[in-house]
């Protein structure tokens, strides 16, 4: 939906940032500065992260035992903006549209996570944990509003490069003699299209990457009056009625997995021979390991890159070919989940084969395909263009029922690509014929003659953007548990 880039390379101009007072060999206190671009976004994402998690503090979950609310910390920090500048030495600098967006964020992410727990639990399902604070370790990130120019402004050199430029500025106690009080960074960037409007970018520093939050655009299409059913699987990722296949790389994805794999069998070695647990080598790690580890997490970050670049493409593809798109409502939670135990009657204490080791490989291409990705990206841009429609049935049997006499039989699946009528012996690929099922349940939909045990919906999809208005009315009928 928004639009990310590449960040290249970053400047800073003007007076060295204040980062703070630092302390000195002789226990003195003195204020610090740095014309280092890598160490003033270093600067900005942790005080980021601070002023997010003194706003994080203030949150409340339920304690069963003493059956009352009580604070998600040890201790609740109720600073406004300026407080928190004049508390925090590192916070005196920050410009105030990246002081500022924690508020909001925060806000969102709170409230949002309540209702989606809440909507879990009406389903039966494990709601999970609530937000939590945000952690050293993880990725070093910080959000500047744009607001109609005041920050962030956007500059484009030519058709491919750009920059962001966000500026700041030192307070009067802390300015340094023959030089200005103003600071600016100026982050270079590569762009593949024009930049649209936008209300913020939020920096990844980790990834070296920028996002635009901005609406998402409408797909550029003509009505074509055609409707389309698709099996999602993890032999062919997407099998269309028509008889048409598409799939992801997976010839890149596999060699990816392979090298991660090497990698950690060999952060494992490293663990093995230190003679510590994995917990205790993890807290003085060498740096091999830290060099290892971080290779290990930008395969994972090239592996999903390639994934939602596959998906987003396919899926523009189907809303622009397609008025009416068909997909199996699928229980991907269900799917995934371990096989069951088998206690062994004659040996007490011991288990009979379940075919988990299948099941782990199964599990492992499901996980590959993403396939609630797919369904998550068609419904925001099939709800965009307004000529669109997505419609999820009921996915029992469409696997084993003969698209031509409807006989439905577990005999008729031959094998995972091979499927043949017991009754009419129509012969044709198994994932084919159960995308014309599914088409032929979208057609029934829309008839109003659906049968299945479960009722077809329409995918609902959320907004684009929560506004303030949405996060007050989550707050609202939302209990904090």
């Amino acid at each position: 939906m928004s639009q990310k880039v590449v960040i290249e390379r970053v400047e800073l101009r003007g007076a060295a940032p204040f980062l703070g007072m630092g302390t000195l060999p002789s226990g003195e206190q003195a204020p610090t500065y740095s014309a280092n671009p890598d160490i003033v976004m270093d600067w900005l994402c942790d005080a980021w992260r601070c002023r997010f998690n003194q706003l994080r503090s203030r949150r409340k979950k339920w304690d069963r035992y003493k059956e009352q609310l009580v604070p998600i910390g040890y201790a609740v920090n109720e600073w406004t903006d300026r407080q928190a500048r004049m508390e925090c030495s590192w916070l005196a600098a920050v410009p105030a549209m990246v002081l500022q967006s924690p508020n909001r964020i925060e806000n969102t992410e709170w409230w949002a996570a309540n209702k989606r727990r809440k909507t879990l639990k009406k389903q039966g399902k494990n709601p999970g944990s609530m937000p939590r604070f945000k952690k050293k370790h993880e990725r070093k990130y910080f959000v500047c509003w744009h607001n109609k120019g005041a920050n962030a402004n956007y500059h484009q050199f030519n058709r491919h490069h750009g920059e962001v430029v966000i500026a700041g500025q030192n307070p009067s106690q802390y300015r340094l003699g023959g030089q200005g009080c103003r600071w600016s960074l100026h982050i270079r960037i590569r762009v593949s299209q024009p930049i649209r409007d936008y209300t913020s970018v939020g920096v990844d520093w980790e990834a070296r990457t920028l996002v635009f939050i901005n609406t998402p655009q409408p797909v550029e299409r003509a009505m074509t009056g055609a409707m389309v059913g698709i099996d999602r699987g993890v032999k062919h990722t997407l099998a269309l009625s028509d008889g048409a296949f598409q799939d992801l790389p997976k010839g890149k994805l596999e060699k990816i997995d392979r090298e991660i794999r090497r990698r950690q069998k060999a952060q494992a070695r490293r663990v093995k021979l230190s003679g510590q647990t994995g917990k205790e080598y993890r807290k003085h790690p060498s740096n091999m390991y830290r060099k290892t580890r971080q290779e290990i997490k930008d395969l994972h970050a090239k592996a999903h890159n390639i994934i939602a670049d596959w998906q987003h493409k396919a899926t523009t593809r189907l809303v622009r070919d397609y008025d009416i798109i068909v997909l199996e409502d699928l229980k991907l939670d269900n799917m995934s989940r371990k096989a069951k135990a088998k206690p062994d009657p004659d040996n007490p204490g011991k288990w009979l084969p379940n075919g988990q080791a299948a099941k782990r490989g199964l599990n492992h291409g499901l996980r590959i395909a993403a396939l609630g990705g797919i369904t998550q990206k068609l419904a925001y841009k099939t709800s965009l263009t307004g000529t669109n429609r997505l419609i999820l049935v009921n996915p029992a049997y469409t696997s084993q029922t003969c698209s031509q006499c409807a006989h439905c039989s577990t005999g008729n699946r031959k094998s995972q690509a091979d499927f043949q009528c017991q009754q009419c012996h129509m012969r044709m690929n198994a994932d084919h014929n159960a995308a014309i099922n599914i088409l032929k349940r979208g057609y029934d939909h829309l008839l109003g003659l659906d049968e299945a045990e479960r009722a077809n919906t329409e995918q609902d999809p959320p907004e684009a953007n929560r506004n303030h208005q949405a996060s007050v009315r989550a707050r609202k009928t939302s209990a904090t548990q």
